[in-house]
């Protein structure tokens, strides 16, 4: 655990937004601060589960003692409904629920169900021939709701453990995937976008409430304890949206949104006994951090795309703001980030809903042109994405005057050949294409030079 903050910590504001392989110590500690973060935030909630009273996210104002499930927006006539103890031990901030369609004979799974509240929800909307399954990584919790789902007599709900990075369902499973103020504790939120992916259907719907921060000072976002408070691990909401839509999902756009105020801020705090410990004389002395925060509780919605569906996939020029997007995506891909942001003028992106999942690059030398960076989001392949940014690149190479255009590949050869581009020796490439960053830092032995004529 990290030293207690004090008063004379530097206040800074935070606003968000390889081709060979081998030993990465960088994701290594990754790894193993992930692996702390997600014990701290189990030991956490394993507490508050057994405390006979524990608030969530959402408690606002100075008013610690606010009804959790209220703030959240349950209706009362629905929260009547099911065990008192699972609203009691509510920690979300919204109802994930709430106008969604989810029909009769439908799974549901639940991310990080908790005592179950959203579980037992769901499970009146599916019905008997229906199934819902709670996920949660905390033995506490698990015991918790399926005490309440025995009390309550749900026999259509089923609890598992497991983590949300890596969940205990079949592919392809399930109808609808909800959360509630869960994802935002994960370290590795695309490994979680990526799941949700995986175990649904083709056609399948989310409907996720979670927390969201466009601004937090930095020695909140560096704390690993904030997580635990819905804070420290929460991103902006333009990252939140695009990794969605990174991970395969379409139609990626936000329902709801509620903005929490300074005063609502100040009462997470102080309501929180952790937050309060490490943040609550910092708050009190220097009010004005609360203008620093900026955070927001949405509730997001979107599908998988159906098998052979032509997207909407729209293919544009990249802009300025565009850099973050590619940068993710090339990451994810181990592909070289180096240069991408100075050729950002010679670059297309493939949008869906707005949101990047796609990119290519053309980095230029007098009638010579490189072509690099071409990425498109792993659950987006196979969907005419990388052809349509193919056709972009050269037109757009040919439109500039280039002759040539050279390329440096071991994954889309295929791809590649498919546009008209031919294998060649390496020292057949022009010596200013090989003086590149593409072909000096990033040349792995077993890439392969191709070339294209565009005369």
């Amino acid at each position: 655990m990290s030293e207690p903050l004090t008063q004379g910590k530097k206040l800074r504001v935070s606003v968000s937004g390889g081709c060979c392989g081998g030993p990465n110590l960088a994701a290594d500690a990754h790894q193993t601060d992930e692996t702390k973060i997600k014990a701290q935030v189990q030991a956490y909630y394993s507490e508050r589960v057994q405390s006979p009273s524990a608030g969530g996210c959402c408690t606002k104002g100075s008013d610690h003692a606010v009804n959790i499930p209220d703030l959240a927006g349950y209706q009362r006539d629905v929260l009547a409904s099911i065990p008192e103890n699972a609203a009691e031990k509510s920690f979300g901030c919204g109802d994930p629920l709430a106008f969604t369609e989810v029909q009769a004979g439908q799974t549901v799974l639940d991310i990080g169900s908790g005592a179950g509240i959203d579980c037992f929800i769901a499970s009146q909307k599916v019905g008997p021939t229906g199934k819902v399954i709670g996920l949660d990584m905390t033995p506490a919790m698990l015991e918790t709701a399926r005490r309440n789902a025995r009390q309550g007599g749900y026999t259509n709900v089923e609890f598992r453990q497991g983590e949300a990075e890596s969940m205990p369902v079949d592919d392809g499973s399930v109808d609808w995937v909800i959360s509630n103020c869960v994802i935002n504790l994960s370290p590795a939120k695309e490994k979680v976008f990526a799941e949700i992916n995986r175990v649904l259907k083709p056609g399948g719907r989310i409907s996720i409430s979670d927390i969201v921060a466009d601004a937090l000072p930095d020695f909140v976002r560096e704390d690993k304890m904030a997580y635990c408070g819905c804070i420290g691990g929460a991103i902006p909401e333009a990252e939140y949206l695009r990794l969605l839509a990174q991970a395969g999902l379409a139609e990626v756009h936000v329902e709801a949104r509620l903005d929490y105020s300074p005063e609502q801020i100040r009462g997470m705090i102080l309501a929180d006994e952790q937050l309060k410990m490490r943040y609550g004389a910092l708050v009190e002395a220097n009010p004005g951090i609360l203008e620093q925060i900026k955070i927001a509780s949405i509730k997001v919605g979107g599908r998988k795309p159906v098998a052979g569906e032509a997207s909407d996939i729209r293919i544009d020029a990249a802009n300025g703001g565009d850099f973050p997007a590619i940068a993710q995506l090339l990451r994810q891909s181990d592909l070289p980030i180096e240069g991408v942001q100075e050729i950002l003028d010679s670059t297309v992106v493939a949008r869906q809903n707005g949101h990047i999942v796609g990119s290519v690059s053309l980095e230029r030398f007098g009638a010579s042109g490189l072509v690099r960076s071409y990425v498109v989001a792993k659950d987006w392949r196979g969907r005419g994405v990388g052809k349509r940014l193919g056709t972009a690149i050269l037109q757009r190479a040919a439109q500039d005057g280039v002759r040539k255009v050279y390329l440096l590949t071991n994954t889309i050869r295929d791809l590649a050949a498919r546009h008209g581009f031919r294998e060649i020796p390496r020292d057949a490439v022009p010596a200013v294409v090989l003086e590149s960053v593409e072909f000096r830092l990033n040349c792995c032995d077993t890439a392969v030079a191709m070339e294209r004529s565009l005369t």
